[in-house]
């Protein structure tokens, strides 16, 4: 029985590793998109060039009280 416990206890050890660094490309991966997303936001506002959709926002809104 101890032997069964500590050997699934290595074994999600040596496994962990690997997922984790999938996970932290994801994250990178998202936050770097994120970033761009920003920046592209705010050049847009900054040049005036950004619109507001009334009617999408305005849905949104509702939807998002239902």
């Amino acid at each position: 029985m101890i032997g069964s416990i500590k050997a699934s206890g290595i074994y999600s050890s040596i496994a962990t590793p690997k997922n984790e660094n999938k996970k932290n490309e994801d994250i990178t991966q998202t936050q770097s998109s994120t970033n761009n997303k920003i920046k592209e936001l705010s050049a847009m506002i900054q040049n005036g060039e950004y619109k507001i959709d009334i009617d999408a926002l305005s849905k949104k809104i509702a939807d998002s009280l239902m």
